[in-house]
């Protein structure tokens, strides 16, 4: 019939429907640090493990540490150097003070004078604990202040000797809140409780976090001629804005990295990769490369950091130091925190410039220190097996 369609005429097909291509992401790329130098400027080496120490560091890229457990001039600070020069010259130490010397009157003059000796014996530079305003005492039986005017003479004696000034002042912010699970130091504190601070300030016997960083920022106004490093990232890593006016505002400051990534990797209000990136690039001359690294005689294992109730493995050796130079060298977002006993969120890393990775690592601390890092390895008959196992 015409104008009829045939029953039979092909009807149209409906396409296939796509495949799902499973597609297989590329391995990820270990991640390899940079070859260069690095200088660490805080480091804690016990009498009598400097080679096993620099033997550790040279395993990890560190070619020169800087030892701030060294004693006072009174009290055997001259053995810390014998036993740094064991290590080849990889080794140098900071003179601590004999605070007992506070007890009396006059103290001021005679810790000065023994900076003298220290200088001469070989010291590279001063230690002040954070004990110092919490547990120090002066003459009166009271809590010796960090900006103690008693204590002036020795700061520009410092500054006279061109003895650079590490200063530990506070300590985390956590450590004066409340010790519950809510605290983001609580797995910290609950392996050390006596590092809180919490209800000792609630007795009134020390200062508040925050007073202790005002004085901390005054000594640093009072001695212009004198060097100081704020360690622990100008020891307010919670606050990067407070650092950065004190570097805007006091040349003579200068600040370490050691132990506080955690704290800056993050990402909260106060703190951003973009932010810490631009801080970093802007006091590039003023920041020198820490770790908190710590070492005891043979059979003690090390800290990285900060410790918990099980002592450090070679696995968290290796995350510590990886996760420190991927913070560093990389924009990973992923980064495990170098101690998850400091907190067990991720970081972000900063992505540096190799010009400004250079001077963070180690030409800053040259300069600062006059040292140059050292150009020979440690000689391979005294190396010896890397360190593993109870040994690190």
């Amino acid at each position: 019939m015409v104008g009829c369609k045939s029953k039979t005429q092909p009807q149209p097909v409906a396409p296939n429907p796509p495949v799902a291509v499973q597609s297989t992401p590329p391995p990820k790329v270990p991640f390899v640090r940079r070859n260069m130098p690095r200088i660490d400027t805080h480091t804690h080496i016990l009498l009598g493990s400097g080679l096993r120490a620099a033997r550790l560091f040279e395993r990890y890229g560190i070619r020169l540490a800087v030892n701030l457990s060294g004693a006072s001039a009174e009290h055997g600070f001259e053995e810390f150097v014998v036993d740094n020069q064991v290590a080849y010259g990889h080794i140098l130490t900071f003179t601590g003070l004999d605070f007992e010397e506070a007890s009396k009157p006059g103290y001021g003059a005679r810790m000065a004078e023994a900076l003298v000796t220290a200088k001469t014996v070989g010291a590279k530079g001063i230690k002040i604990h954070k004990a110092l305003g919490l547990e120090y005492q002066g003459p009166d039986g009271k809590l010796l202040k960090v900006d103690d005017p008693g204590l002036d003479p020795v700061f520009e004696k410092a500054g006279e000797l061109k003895l650079p000034v590490a200063i530990h002042t506070g300590d985390p912010q956590a450590f004066w809140q409340e010790p519950s699970p809510k605290n983001e130091r609580f797995d910290e504190l609950l392996a050390h409780p006596e590092w809180s601070f919490y209800d000792a300030h609630k007795r009134g016997a020390i200062p508040s976090w925050r007073e202790l960083f005002d004085a901390f920022l005054r000594r640093v106004a009072r001695h212009p001629k004198t060097i100081f490093i704020g360690v622990h990232f100008g020891n307010a890593p919670e606050e990067p804005e407070l650092v950065a006016q004190a570097l805007d505002k006091y040349p003579n400051l200068y600040i370490d990295t050691a132990a506080r990534l955690p704290a800056i990797g993050r990402s909260d209000a106060n703190h951003s990769a973009e932010k810490l990136r631009a801080f970093f690039i802007k006091y590039q001359d003023r920041i020198l490369f820490g770790t908190d690294t710590a070492l005891s005689r043979a059979g003690t294992p090390a800290m990285f950091g900060s410790v918990g109730t099980d002592p450090p493995t070679e696995a968290d050796a290796d995350r510590f130091f990886d996760s420190t130079y991927r913070y560093f060298e990389t924009a990973d977002t992923d980064i495990p925190s170098p101690t998850p006993i400091q907190g067990k969120w991720t970081i972000a890393g900063v992505n540096l410039p190799v010009e400004v990775l250079e001077k963070i690592y180690y030409k800053n601390a040259e300069r600062l220190l006059g040292v140059s890092v050292p150009k020979a390895p440690l000689p391979k008959q005294e190396q010896g097996p890397a360190p593993t196992g109870d040994e690190l």
